[in-house]
């Protein structure tokens, strides 16, 4: 399972959090870290070292690599460097003209590292989400007395839309739905 992006000391609500409030917080920014994933077209977005995965042949000279940013490829299994280049991006192209064919073993490392800005939106972002929870924890969603009238933002540790396009900016994912 992948680590949450902030922990509840990353929240700084302008208060201690009791112990009870620091788990909820640290299971809510576990959810919310998934949510941005997910957003993320279910991008790691933590950095993985030497993964090794088993892809599917595209049956052309190029095979994509699903988590990005790619930082290295380190093997193709049972090929030599000679048969294949790395772009540089997130594909793998053959040099010899033969298509990618069957299972395709690759070991590579891939994601951002803590101090990359894109991981720092996804830490803001979890914080974020997290922070509408604790700071209304009874799902209020408005309030009036006399002639004051207020409307809180959603409470649940979701992703309002604003965050949700934020995420989609931040990793480079097409946003989905209709389009002018």
């Amino acid at each position: 399972m992948l680590p949450p992006f902030a922990t509840s000391a990353d929240l700084r609500i302008g208060r201690e959090l009791t112990e009870a409030e620091q788990q909820q917080a640290d299971r809510l920014l576990a959810d919310a870290s998934h949510l941005i994933r997910m957003t993320a077209g279910y991008q790691q977005i933590t950095r993985v070292d030497n993964e090794t995965v088993t892809l599917r042949g595209s049956y052309s000279l190029v095979l994509k690599l699903p988590q990005r940013p790619v930082r290295d490829v380190t093997t193709v299994a049972g090929l030599s460097a000679d048969y294949w280049k790395w772009d540089g991006g997130d594909r793998l192209i053959r040099r010899d003209g033969r298509a990618w064919d069957g299972p395709v073993t690759v070991t590579y490392s891939h994601g951002f590292d803590p101090d990359d800005i894109a991981y720092q939106v996804a830490v803001s972002v979890a914080c974020d989400a997290v922070k509408r929870v604790l700071l209304n924890p009874e799902l209020v969603k408005q309030r009036a007395l006399d002639d004051y009238s207020e409307t809180l933002a959603d409470a649940r540790a979701s992703l309002l839309m604003g965050e949700q396009d934020t995420i989609r900016a931040a990793f480079g994912v097409a946003s989905w739905g209709v389009t002018s």
